[in-house]
């Protein structure tokens, strides 16, 4: 259900976030400035950020399609 609400809603189906290519740049990083904020004060550290594969937007850690990768893997 939340996959067909994204689509009607015009938000990218893996991360949520809207797809309107008209945003201006500074509305653009004022969001993910404030976005960063909100998680700093949550998490008390800066959060980890990546692309979302889907649409290319920056996805923090804690948020709906941040996906966990880990380089390296200790065997003991």
């Amino acid at each position: 259900m939340r996959y067909v609400w994204r689509r009607l809603t015009g938000r990218c189906t893996k991360c949520g976030q809207r797809l309107n290519g008209h945003q201006a740049t500074s509305e653009r990083v004022l969001e993910i400035n404030s976005r960063a904020t909100h998680l700093v004060e949550a998490l008390g550290r800066s959060p980890f950020a990546q692309n979302c594969s889907k649409c290319s937007r920056i996805v923090f850690e804690g948020e709906p399609g941040f996906v966990q990768r880990y380089l390296l893997v200790d065997i003991l």
